[in-house]
C-alpha cells in the first residue's frame, strides 16, 4: 500500500493541476469571451500536442527511464497552467494546451509504463491504485478551484499559484517514486536499435477502441461538466465544485479496490459492468433537475469510469512485444481518437446544446461493453489453474496483489 502511495503522488499532481483550470472553464469563457464552438477549437491542440509527443516518448524512455520521462511531463504541464492563466486570446490559450498536452502525454506514457515495470518486478498490482491517486488529485483540485472561484479571485493569480506549486512538488514527487521505475529496460546484446517511431501493433486496436468508448465520456465530463451544471441548473461556483467533484471522487474508491478486482475477476466481465455503470450515470446527470441528483449520477458515472483505463493500461502491457513501446503505442491511438472530440463536442454544443453533445457520448460507451474481450488475456493458462466463479477467474483462490 505504501508504494502505492509514493507513485500516487505523481498521479495525484497531474490531476490536481488539471482540475483547477477546467473546474473553472465557465470563468475562462467569459475571460475570453468566447462561445463552445471557438473553445472546443482551443480545446483541441491539447491532443494534438499529445499526439505529436507520443511516438518520441518510447525512446526517451529507453534512454532516461520511465520515471524521469514521467517528472518532466509534469513540471511542463505545471508550468503551461500560468500560460492558462495568462492567455487574453483564444489562439493563445491553444498555443498553450498544445505543449500542455505534451507534458501530459508524457507524464502518463512515462508514469503508466513505470508501473507496469514496477508490476513485471515485483509481481505486484498498484496500476488501478495509482490512477485512483489521479482521481483523488482530481477532487482536491476541484474544490480548490471552487473556492477560488467562489472569492473570485482572478484566474492568472490562481493559476500561477498552482503552477508554481506544482514545480516545486515535482521536486519531492521524484524522490518518492520507487527505484524499478528508475531502471531502463535492457536491450538485447548486438541488437538493432528500436526506431524513434514505431506504428502501433494490429493486436492493440480492439484494445483501444474498447478503451476510448468510456473515457471519451469521461473526458466530456471534464470538459464541459461545470459549464452543463452552471447552464442547467445555476449552482454557485462552489456548489457546482462540489457536484463535479463526485465524478473522480467515486472513480478514486473504485480504482483504490480496483486491483482487488483485477487479480480475482475476468478483465472483460469488469469493463462490461463498467460501462452499463457509466451509461446509467451519465443518463441520470443529463437529465438531472437539482445539482443534488447531479452529483449523485456523476458518482455512479465515476464508478462506472474508475476502472476501464487501468485495465486497458495493463492488457496493452501484455499484448506481444515490449510492454512500455506498446502503452506508448495505446496512447498515441487514444490521442489520435481523441483529436476530433474537443472541436466535435465543442460545434454540437453551440449549435444543438450541451445536453444533445452529452447524449451522443452513449453509443460510445456502448462500443466499451462491445469491445471488453479485447482486455482479456490472449489465452487460458494451459495448466488449467484458473478457476471459475460464473464467467470470472480466479488465480488460486488468492489476492496477488502484493500492495
Amino acid at each position: 500500500m505504501f508504494t502505492a502511495l509514493r507513485i500516487g503522488t505523481l498521479y495525484f499532481g497531474s490531476s490536481f493541476l488539471m482540475a483547477n483550470w477546467l473546474t473553472r472553464m465557465p470563468d475562462l469563457l467569459a475571460h475570453l469571451g468566447v462561445d463552445k464552438a471557438t473553445m472546443g477549437l482551443a480545446l483541441f491542440l491539447g491532443p494534438v500536442g499529445a499526439l505529436v509527443t507520443a511516438p518520441i516518448a518510447g525512446p526517451l524512455m529507453d534512454r532516461f527511464a520511465a520515471a524521469r520521462v514521467g517528472v518532466w511531463g509534469l513540471v511542463l504541464a505545471a508550468a503551461m497552467l500560468f500560460g492558462i492563466g495568462l492567455a487574453g486570446h483564444w489562439t493563445v490559450l491553444a498555443a498553450v494546451l498544445l505543449f500542455a498536452g505534451a507534458g501530459n502525454t508524457l507524464f502518463e506514457i512515462g508514469g503508466n509504463a513505470g508501473v507496469q515495470r514496477l508490476e513485471a518486478t515485483t509481481g505486484g498490482k498498484y496500476m488501478a491504485q495509482c490512477h485512483g491517486y489521479w482521481s483523488l488529485g482530481f477532487v482536491c483540485g476541484a474544490l480548490s478551484a471552487g473556492v477560488f472561484g467562489q472569492f473570485g479571485v482572478p484566474l492568472v493569480w490562481h493559476l500561477g499559484a498552482m503552477a508554481a506549486l506544482g514545480v516545486v512538488a515535482c521536486a519531492g514527487i521524484a524522490r518518492l517514486l520507487p527505484p524499478a521505475m528508475y531502471e531502463r529496460v535492457p536491450r538485447p546484446m548486438g541488437g538493432a536499435k528500436p526506431p524513434l517511431f514505431t506504428l502501433p501493433s494490429v493486436s492493440l486496436i480492439g484494445l483501444c477502441v474498447m478503451a476510448t468508448g468510456v473515457t471519451l465520456a469521461e473526458s466530456t465530463v471534464y470538459d464541459w461538466g461545470t459549464l452543463f451544471l452552471r447552464e442547467q441548473l445555476q449552482p454557485s461556483p462552489f456548489w457546482t465544485s462540489v457536484a463535479y467533484s463526485t465524478f473522480p471522487l467515486t472513480m478514486f474508491v473504485g480504482r483504490l479496490a480496483g486491483d482487488w478486482f483485477r487479480a480475482r475477476y475476468r478483465a472483460s466481465s469488469i469493463v462490461r459492468i463498467c460501462a452499463t455503470t457509466t451509461a446509467i450515470g451519465l443518463i441520470g446527470f443529463i437529465f438531472s433537475p437539482h445539482v443534488v441528483v447531479s452529483g449523485l449520477s456523476l458518482a455512479l458515472m465515476g464508478v462506472g469510469v474508475s476502472l476501464v483505463m487501468p485495465i486497458g493500461v495493463a492488457a496493452a502491457g501484455d499484448k506481444p512485444g515490449d510492454a512500455a513501446r506498446n502503452v506508448a503505442a495505446m496512447s498515441m491511438i487514444i490521442t489520435a481518437i481523441f483529436l476530433m472530440a474537443p472541436p466535435g463536442v465543442g460545434f454540437v454544443a453551440e449549435h444543438f446544446g450541451l445536453t444533445t453533445a452529452f447524449l451522443m457520448m452513449l453509443p460510445f460507451v456502448a462500443m466499451s461493453g462491445f469491445f471488453a474481450r479485447e482486455a482479456d488475456p490472449p489465452a487460458a493458462d494451459p495448466a488449467g489453474q484458473q478457476k471459475m466463479i460464473g464467467d470470472s477467474p480466479v488465480v488460486g483462490g488468492t489476492n496477488a496483489s502484493t500492495t
